[in-house]
């Protein structure tokens, strides 16, 4: 919220600097504990990861160790015979004083066991769940589950082989269990200076070196590292066979890290000491070199403002004194841009509004309210005025205008409607606008114009309303030369029809009428009256045309129209030829014909003069082609084409080279504009010369092009 109270540029300086003061020691006193903590965290990380290694190397030791006691066993029965009296066995192992350290020992011999174990565990139970196991656990550290108890241990095999014959005698099975091992833990635990030592098969503790204590295994499943007030907790996961896993944790004392958290206060202290004595010599500094001298500038600003001779004072800062020195030509030149810019406004006679979105303000130019006939200050909001004074007709069509744009799917806002005036009138405005955005990219200002083009809407309504009348006056036309045509097309008809009536009458009254003849004549005279039948049906379809967009083969469409014309053509000696493929193409057939058949008479004109001249034989030509999708509709003619100062003004309305009779001079008009506004093309022509049949013609070429 926006407040009336002010905050003197020293008070604001000694706050910022309080501020930053603050800032900063937080800053730095957070950092220099984060540090401190990575290096405790650090030391933790490499004191477990070398706990963890030792474990390994310990670990891997017993396995070593076991698999030489193994081998020497091996050896010390390779020249024993009768390895199946298990007396001999036992007299021999008892011999050997290295296999105290085993705590499972025993011979398979012929699907035989013979067990010479040294535990307190089930020893019989635990050989029977061995010899379940696959052969593959030799070197390994397994689990088996005896008596509902999970018991983990170390296995080594090796096979005793008889030296003469080569063959396996027996097989020597050596183990050590890890279940309550104090040996194996306290070594580890020696080696690697930790206080406890605990290992865990499937959240069961197997063995211990502190009973008493309870483990929460659940504080490992995120991290490895677990630290208490006094205490800290490391857990390593230890692979064992069948992808199984011993979780071995760890507890030591945490009075090593305690000496790096002192060491970070006494740091905090010093670094707090440093920064307080820089923020009392940059206050100092800050307000000798800064704040006083650019008091003094501003009080300069708001004087040179109204007074262009006011002077300057020096201070000791070189660059407030030129920039001093500039700030009067920037004032002077801002002056006179405002100045300009108001004049351009006003010049250009359009309405400029702007609106601050940040702020809630809005700026009307004077043109923008005089246009609509308000005073200033009489409009208070842009967003509900302007809505409710746009036309209602043209309202939608403005506010998706408007979400498009605020969406960035337009560059520029931009609309026409009727706006509603002080008077209650309605007025034809164009607006255009865009919005602009800030460094991060949120909404900040909407600029833009409104445009008086009332006048000029009411212009182009009278220009369509004219087009219109031009369009009828041009169909009316075509309909007069159509029913020319129709009437040179029913003239021989009729006369047959007459002849075929006569005759038949006249054998009435002499009684000569034969029945066969007689039949072949009605026939004959049904089948004209279905030819001239057909002729009214092209006819009133052409003038009834559907008045939608329709596909259409324009080959299709100029054949079956030009028969209508047929004897017009033949009447006055022209040979029409039709060089046509069939394309398809999308639009208003009846247009498109009207366009091709007012060519074609306007060819037909010039031939009818030419041949009172001489006595060549008369073409009209139409083909098509086309190339980069665009179809070419070309009709060229051999009348000796058209003068070139006729040629730049056939396609003006009302012009004409013909008898007042015989043409309104607004066929080409019509056609050029059905090409350009109804198919999107182009209506083109030019005198040429060519040849036909070994003989040189020259004629005027009309092109008409239609994108595909």
């Amino acid at each position: 919220m926006i407040t009336n109270k002010k905050l003197s540029l020293s008070l604001l300086n000694s706050l910022l600097l309080l501020v930053f003061f603050i800032v900063l020691s937080i800053a730095v006193l957070f950092s220099t504990y984060i540090n401190t903590q990575k290096v405790v965290d650090k030391n933790i990380d490499d004191y477990f990861n070398q706990t963890y290694n030792i474990t390994k190397l310990i670990i891997e030791n017993e396995q070593n160790d076991l698999d030489n006691i193994i081998s020497k066993i091996s050896k010390e029965f390779e020249h024993t015979k009768d390895l199946d009296n298990p007396d001999t066995i036992t007299y021999k192992l008892e011999t050997l004083s290295y296999i105290d350290s085993i705590d499972l020992l025993f011979f398979k011999k012929n699907g035989k066991v013979y067990d010479s174990s040294n535990s307190l565990f089930d020893t019989e139970a635990i050989i029977e769940e061995i010899r379940k196991m696959e052969s593959s656990i030799n070197n390994k550290i397994i689990n088996i589950k005896v008596n509902n108890e999970d018991i983990v241990l170390m296995i080594s095999t090796k096979k005793i082989v008889d030296n003469s014959t080569g063959r396996v005698q027996a097989i020597i099975y050596a183990a050590k269990i890890f279940n309550n091992n104090f040996t194996l833990l306290d070594d580890i635990k020696t080696k690697s200076k930790i206080v406890d030592i605990h290992i865990f098969f499937d959240n069961n503790i197997i063995a211990s070196t502190q009973n008493n204590e309870e483990i929460d295994l659940t504080v490992f499943y995120q991290n490895n590292i677990a630290i208490g007030d006094r205490t800290i907790y490391s857990s390593m996961w230890y692979e064992i066979f069948d992808k199984k896993y011993l979780n071995i944790v760890y507890v030591s004392k945490n009075n090593s890290f305690d000496i790096l958290k002192e060491s970070f206060l006494h740091q905090a202290f010093v670094l707090l000491l440093f920064l307080i004595f820089c923020f009392i010599l940059l206050y100092y500094l800050s307000n000798k070199f800064i704040i006083k001298p650019f008091s003094k500038l501003l009080n300069y600003a708001y004087k040179v403002k109204d007074d262009k001779s006011i002077k300057y004072e020096n201070t000791k800062v070189l660059e407030f004194d030129k920039f001093a020195y500039e700030l009067k030509g920037i004032i002077s030149e801002l002056r006179d841009v405002k100045e300009q810019y108001s004049r351009a406004i006003d010049g250009v006679q359009d309405g400029l509004w702007d609106i601050d979105l940040k702020n809630k303000k809005i700026f009307y130019s004077p043109r923008f309210l005089t246009m609509l006939g308000y005073e200033s200050n009489e409009i208070k909001t842009f967003k509900s005025f302007w809505q409710k004074s746009i036309h209602k007709d043209d309202y939608e069509k403005t506010m998706i205008a408007l979400k498009e744009h605020l969406s960035g799917k337009t560059e520029v806002f931009e609309s026409e409607y009727r706006f509603k005036c002080k008077n209650g009138s309605f007025s034809w405005i164009k607006i255009r606008g865009k919005l602009f955005y800030d460094s991060k990219n949120n909404q900040s200002r909407f600029t833009g114009f409104h445009t008086d083009i009332n006048d000029l809407i009411v212009l182009q309504n009278e220009n369509q309303q004219k087009e219109r009348m031009l369009y009828q006056q041009s169909k009316l036309a075509s309909m007069g030369e159509m029913i020319g045509n129709i009437a040179h097309q029913w003239r021989q008809p009729l006369t047959v029809i007459s002849v075929i009536a006569s005759t038949i009458s006249m054998q009435l009254q002499l009684n000569t009428l034969d029945k066969d003849s007689t039949v072949k004549d009605i026939n004959k005279l049904l089948s004209t009256v279905d030819y001239l039948s057909s002729i009214i049906d092209k006819f009133r379809y052409f003038f009834n045309p559907n008045n939608e967009i329709e596909k259409f083969s324009i080959s299709e469409a100029i054949k079956e129209n030009l028969v209508i014309f047929e004897s017009s053509y033949k009447s006055s000696n022209i040979n029409l030829i039709l060089n046509l493929d069939d394309i398809y193409i999308s639009g208003y057939k009846f247009e498109l014909m009207q366009v091709v058949i007012n060519i074609i008479n306007n060819s037909k004109d010039a031939l009818s003069e030419k041949s009172i001249m001489d006595k060549e034989e008369n073409y009209i030509f139409m083909k098509t082609s086309v190339e980069n999708k665009v179809l070419t509709l070309s009709i060229y003619d051999n009348a000796g084409g058209i003068d070139q100062e006729v040629t730049e003004k056939i396609y003006e309305p009302y012009f004409t080279t013909k008898h007042q009779s015989q043409g309104t001079g607004l066929g080409l008009y019509m056609s050029n504009e059905i090409i350009k506004k109804h198919f999107n093309g182009k209506l083109s022509n030019k005198t040429i010369e060519y040849d036909y049949e070994n003989n040189h013609y020259i004629g005027e070429e009309f092109k008409i092009e239609i994108p595909l």
